[in-house]
C-alpha cells in the first residue's frame, strides 16, 4: 500500500500542469503573419547649417504586419507639436508641427523569443503644413522590442535621417529620432 501511494503522487508530480496547451499563447516578439498596433511618444529635432528648427514633441500611431518570419512592413500616422519658436510665426515644412505619414520595414534579429533587437528603414511624408519643394523624410531605425506579455510588448527605438529636398540654401538638413512606446498584437 505504502509503494502503491508513493507511485501515485510520484505519476502525479510528473504528470503535465495544463493539459490544453493550445490556450496558452507564446511570449514572442513577432512571427509570420503577425500584426501588431503601435503607439509611441518622442521628441526629435530637425538639424541645418543654414537654419534653426524648433524641437517636436509627436505622437506615434502605426501598424505593423510580419511578411515573413523576420520581416515586418510598418505604415502609420505621427502627429507632432513644436516649443521652443515665437508665437508670431507659422513655418512651413520641416519646423512646422504637423501630420505625417510614415511607411517602411523593419528586420528583427530573434522574433521568436521575448525580446528582439531590430533595424529598419522609414519613409515619412509630411501632410500638412508642407514646403513647396518637399520630398519627404528618410530615417534608418534602430531598436528593442521586449514582449510584457502574450499580447503586449514595449520598444524603445532611435532613428537618424534626412530630408529627401535640400533647404532654401541648399543645405541637407538632418533629422534625429528618439521613440518610447508599446505594441499589442492581434
Amino acid at each position: 500500500m505504502r509503494t502503491s501511494l508513493l507511485v501515485i503522487l510520484f505519476s502525479v508530480a510528473l504528470a503535465p500542469a495544463a493539459t490544453a496547451q493550445e490556450d496558452v499563447e507564446p511570449r514572442t516578439v513577432g512571427g509570420r503573419g503577425v500584426t501588431t498596433i503601435g503607439l509611441a511618444g518622442f521628441v526629435d529635432k530637425f538639424s541645418s547649417t543654414e537654419a534653426t528648427f524648433p524641437t517636436h514633441a509627436t505622437l506615434h500611431l502605426d501598424v505593423s504586419r510580419f511578411v515573413t518570419g523576420r520581416f515586418a512592413v510598418r505604415a502609420g500616422l505621427l502627429g507632432s507639436t513644436t516649443f521652443g519658436e515665437s508665437d508670431d510665426e507659422a513655418p512651413v515644412g520641416p519646423g512646422a508641427a504637423a501630420l505625417h505619414a510614415l511607411g517602411g520595414v523593419n528586420f528583427y534579429f530573434t522574433p521568436q523569443s521575448l525580446l528582439s533587437f531590430y533595424t529598419g528603414a522609414e519613409y515619412r511624408a509630411q501632410l500638412t503644413r508642407r514646403a513647396d519643394q518637399d520630398a519627404g523624410t528618410i530615417l534608418g531605425l534602430g531598436g528593442l522590442q521586449a514582449t510584457v506579455s502574450s499580447r503586449a510588448s514595449v520598444f524603445v527605438q532611435a532613428g537618424y535621417g534626412a530630408r529627401l529636398s535640400r533647404g532654401d540654401d541648399g543645405e541637407l538638413q538632418t533629422r534625429v529620432t528618439g521613440e518610447v512606446g508599446f505594441r499589442l498584437r492581434f
